[in-house]
């Protein structure tokens, strides 16, 4: 219990700090900046772009609690399939209070999209959180997160194949960086431990290949419906694609501990729907694509918080991995824009 308590207060304080921050940038100035030294309006878009890059820069690192909450659920026996069902319930029934509440509008979907929505629930929603979970579960929380943000690279792949975009030799550097970077994070050097985690390993690039299907589903959508509609039906279907998990699991739920209770609802609130909200409506206030580079913060602080709090250790390779994969990921993210990093 102490040890779930110093996680939760840990990234608490850290969220603190960063929102104490962010709220005080929008009742000063710097001091370094005269007033009469640039346009009132350049100044002012300046602060605005400020806000969005720390509200990005907080959701990252609410993200990259995600495995390490994960984690210590797991100490409790639950299985991947019966938190994420639990976190998507939650999620669902939060969101569904709260659309009620403010504006019913958001309920409606067109017929034409039933199917697409039920095969974004279906498989881009519950199957990819599931196969995520299983890859922190059977890995560690930092490798995960790096299997799971080569999603950029089975992007632009998908759009070479399917919609014919042409393929750079920045864009296949980027590839090839990316994909050497996870060799190094996944220890391919390193036969027995390989071999120790290839299902692993296996589950963390098939939830980055969902996801792909979660983002090309998403920027179909993106323009018909709010983001909080998409998320909305994303969880409910998704829950109830995981019914038949939390009906065989229901004694065994029902005598969950209050910590690990208190994990599930922290999953739910913080790294999923908060963190999520937080990144839209960051998105108001800075471009997609720079926004998309500064959320490479998210697989770092996983890397970080599970050094720190689960004691993961990283090896010489893995940290160049995690450095070189990242640097991939960015350069992608530089000429593209992966804006919807979705609800986990």
């Amino acid at each position: 219990m102490e040890r779930i308590w110093g996680v939760l207060w840990g990234g608490f304080s850290v969220v603190l700090a960063l929102v104490r921050d962010f709220l005080y940038s929008l009742v000063s100035l710097p001091k370094r900046v005269r007033m009469d030294s640039m346009p009132m309006g350049l100044l002012l878009k300046s602060l605005t772009e400020a806000r969005g890059y720390i509200l990005i820069a907080v959701a990252s690192i609410l993200w990259g609690t995600m495995g390490i909450l994960a984690k210590l659920s797991f100490e409790f026996g639950v299985l991947p399939e019966t938190l994420i069902a639990l976190r998507l319930v939650i999620g669902f029934a939060t969101l569904f209070m709260f659309i009620t509440f403010f504006d019913r509008a958001l309920l409606r979907i067109r017929k034409a999209d039933v199917i697409v929505f039920l095969v974004l629930g279906v498989f881009a929603t519950a199957f990819q959180r599931v196969s995520y979970f299983y890859a922190v579960d059977l890995t560690t929380a930092s490798m995960a997160a790096i299997l799971f943000y080569t999603y950029p690279v089975f992007v632009t792949l998908s759009a070479a194949f399917f919609l014919k975009e042409k393929i750079t030799w920045e864009v296949l550097l980027a590839i090839a960086l990316t994909f050497l970077g996870t060799a190094f994070v996944v220890r391919v050097y390193d036969i027995f431990s390989l071999t120790v985690n290839l299902v692993g390993i296996i589950f963390g690039f098939f939830s980055s290949l969902l996801f792909v299907l979660y983002f090309m589903i998403i920027k179909r959508l993106r323009n018909r419906y709010a983001s909080l509609t998409l998320t909305l039906y994303a969880d409910g279907i998704g829950a109830l694609t995981l019914v038949p998990v939390i009906s065989n699991s229901v004694p065994k739920i029902m005598e969950f501990p209050h910590q690990l209770w208190l994990l599930i609802f922290t999953i739910a609130w913080v790294p999923s729907l908060l963190a999520y909200l937080l990144y839209s409506y960051a998105l108001k206030y800075v471009k997609a694509s720079k926004g998309s580079i500064i959320s490479v913060i998210e697989p770092l602080s996983a890397a970080l918080f599970s050094t720190v709090f689960l004691g993961e250790n990283l090896e010489a390779l893995q940290i160049a991995g995690i450095a070189l994969a990242l640097l991939g990921v960015a350069i992608l993210f530089r000429g593209r824009y992966y804006y919807n990093k979705g609800n986990f």
